[in-house]
């Protein structure tokens, strides 16, 4: 019988991750002939590496999220313009937010400015706050600080010291990254942003696609357990949606609503 070292497993284990997407204990055990401890000391050692997660019983491969496009050539198109609708159906006329960046909140201001409903809104967004300043109904607070071009929004200390003046009803976040472990950001200029929005805020609202779903950023935003409410285009699946369900935390989908 040939024995191999732990590397040349490590490297065989990696190589299914890579093809099939989980692996198990068991399946561990059953093609190289070892031990469950040594099968568990394999993954401990393997999920040492950032593309790999253990999960209960194994382990999976992390999809790595997509970098972000500069904030000017990310596409309008009818999924973030539902989702800005359904986001804004959730909303009480008079409610106190703040309004994160990305596309999908950009649409939800432009449906902002066209109702005629008082909210108050604060921001750090710079075209979001252009176009809500077209409506004389809303109360308005824009955000110093640095000016992140990719964004285009304002980031730092000054911006989060701004920010920590405000007592909020809700933090609608836009989604960089959901997994079951909660939100990413790709900055951690733009984490600390909004986890100092999440603190001056009651509830949380995360609003994105599921093409968010399942991957992880660099920099941890918040813990799953903070989120208070899911708005997306299509029901999560697999350790997001049972970690969704075992926190009874409220989703909301484009064709249905799921409590």
């Amino acid at each position: 019988m040939i024995t191999i070292t732990q590397e040349e497993r490590l490297n065989v284990i990696a190589g299914l991750l890579e093809q099939q997407q989980r692996i198990t204990l068991d399946e561990i055990c059953q093609h190289f002939g070892i031990s469950r401890d040594s099968a568990r000391r394999d993954l401990i050692r393997l999920t040492e590496q950032s593309r790999f997660q253990r999960i209960r019983g194994g382990a999976r491969l992390l999809e790595p999220a997509v970098e972000p496009l500069p904030f000017l050539q990310r596409p309008r198109n009818e999924i973030k313009t539902a989702l800005a609708r359904r986001t804004l159906e959730v909303l009480q006329p008079g409610t106190s937010l703040y309004l994160d960046s990305g596309s999908t909140l950009l649409e939800l201001a432009r449906q902002l400015a066209a109702q005629p409903q008082p909210f108050s809104l604060v921001s750090a967004a710079l075209d979001a706050l252009q176009v809500l300043s077209q409506n004389p109904a809303l109360s308005l607070h824009g955000l110093g600080g640095e000016f992140d071009p990719l964004q285009r929004m304002m980031l730092g200390a000054e911006t989060e010291r701004q920010l920590g003046q405000f007592r909020l009803q809700h933090a609608v976040m836009g989604i960089c990254a959901l997994n079951e472990h909660g939100l990413s950001a790709p900055t951690a200029a733009e984490a600390a942003l909004k986890r100092r929005a999440i603190i001056q805020s009651e509830h949380l609202i995360a609003v994105g696609g599921s093409d968010k779903f399942d991957q992880q950023q660099l920099h941890q935003v918040c813990d799953l357990a903070r989120l208070d409410l899911l708005i997306c285009d299509a029901l999560p699946a697999g350790p997001l949606h049972q970690a969704l369900t075992d926190l009874e935390i409220p989703i909301v989908i484009l064709e249905a609503s799921v409590d």
